[in-house]
């Protein structure tokens, strides 16, 4: 069996570790305890700690202590992971921030996981949407269509596309008939931006009904076609 312990929290990472060790011991008071770490590792010596099986063999409680950190003994941990996992041995991989590939690999064949402080990637705000629609407002169609097409690439779901769309004339509509303040207000006559509404409207309405295409229904919305 495999168990894993990381995070950048180092110190709760560590407790838990412990703590699932003494877990581990008095489930099974009779296994011989082992901690492996860069000084003395070998290839061969954990192979026999993951290859004892049988009734009369000893089973182990390892604990492989930050052996992801070093690069003689990374890729030879990571290829064990199928064989602990099978083993009836309990493994116990204790180390800080693994990268993602490593990860994979470890929810692949971990029994159990605890991450303590894992370290996120930040994504940038996909603002795509709202390039669309402020094209479109200003009558640029070839930009609206250049825009949509990113968005599309990016993976932005065309149903998401469309309610920005019918937001942003609905948003300057009421506006327009408010005398609130909205930047596209003043190129729309309320007649026009009611007709926009209604296509886009009538466009959702019949591809739910009747079926049909929303990417290439509202591609050719904003291209006016």
């Amino acid at each position: 069996m495999l168990y894993a312990v990381y995070g950048s929290e180092t110190d709760k990472a560590r407790a838990k570790k412990d703590s699932l060790v003494a877990s581990c011991r008095k489930q099974r008071p009779d296994a011989e305890f082992f901690t492996v770490e860069s000084d003395n590792f070998s290839e061969s010596a954990l192979e026999g700690l993951y290859s004892s099986q049988g009734l009369f063999q000893k089973k182990h409680i390892v604990v492989l202590d930050r052996l992801l950190s070093d690069k003689n003994a990374r890729e030879t941990i990571i290829s064990a992971f199928p064989k602990m996992a099978a083993s009836e041995s309990m493994f116990i991989l204790f180390d800080e921030n693994p990268d993602a590939k490593t990860v994979t690999q470890i929810k692949k064949y971990a029994k159990d996981i605890f991450v303590f402080g894992e370290k996120k990637e930040k994504k940038e705000k996909d603002n795509t949407a709202f390039l669309i629609t402020d094209a479109f407002m200003l009558k640029d169609r070839k930009g609206a269509w250049v825009n949509y097409q990113k968005a599309l690439r990016a993976g932005n779901a065309p149903e998401a596309i469309h309610g920005a769309l019918f937001w942003q004339v609905k948003t300057t509509m009421l506006a327009k008939k408010e005398g609130g303040w909205n930047k596209f207000a003043k190129s729309y006559t309320e007649t026009e931006l009611d007709e926009i509404l209604e296509k886009l409207s009538v466009m959702y309405h019949d591809i739910r009904i009747e079926g049909g295409e929303l990417e290439i229904s509202l591609e050719k919305f904003l291209l006016g076609k």
